[in-house]
């Protein structure tokens, strides 16, 4: 189980935050270690990041998947963002060109890795193949509101599509591997859920 982290003060006074170029280098120091199928947690401070986490009652408000791609020595986030809907970028953007403006992501990122994923091959591999399999697929600007209502009423119905938020996404992707995760209630999914897993494990934060 990851350290428990109920809100982002709580983050903030356990790890302190580092420079940019500190945390290129400490980066680059756990890059070989990064797997498929391994978690990134993000804290941002949009007004819906804020929602989330504090209906959440945890420090994150975002998550991706780590995909490892081998043979070509090159490591990718997967995520499902507004706007752009599940994308793939190179794992270094989070540092250095995250929205596309030269910046790294504003606020704190966390590693982390679900026990199940750490030693079945195939169960990696299924869910790389959905990862890649699901790109493009898009994540509209109405989703603001259809995540606002999941939020407040956990209801199914309210806004109900084949879109996927971000935790819907990995929530997917680990059930494709045959790994299901839980929800919080009704049909609301979050960040936070996940991070409070028995078998999630905290590898260390990133920013």
């Amino acid at each position: 189980m990851a350290i428990p982290l109920y809100n982002k003060l709580k983050l903030e006074k356990l790890f302190k935050r580092e420079d940019r170029e500190t945390n290129v280098q400490n980066y680059n120091k756990i890059r070989s270690e990064l797997k498929s199928g391994d978690l990134l947690f993000f804290s941002g401070d949009h007004w819906l990041s804020t929602l989330i986490r504090g209906r959440s009652r945890s420090a994150w408000s975002h998550i991706g998947i780590v995909v490892k791609l081998e043979q070509m020595d090159r490591i990718f986030l997967i995520e499902s963002v507004l706007g752009n809907g599940v994308r793939m970028v190179p794992m270094s953007n989070v540092f250095s060109d995250y929205d596309g403006n030269q910046k790294p992501y504003v606020g704190r990122v966390a590693w982390a890795r679900h026990k199940s994923l750490s030693s079945d091959e195939i169960k990696v591999r299924i869910l790389k193949e959905f990862c890649l399999d699901n790109l493009t697929k898009q994540y509209d600007n109405w989703e603001y509101f259809r995540i606002a209502w999941r939020t407040l009423l956990g209801s199914k119905e309210i806004f109900h599509d084949d879109k996927f938020t971000c935790s819907e996404f990995v929530w997917e992707a680990f059930k494709s591997a045959g790994i299901t995760l839980p929800k919080e209630r009704g049909y609301f999914i979050s960040p936070g859920a996940f991070w409070r897993l028995d078998d999630i494990e905290m590898k260390g934060i990133m920013i």
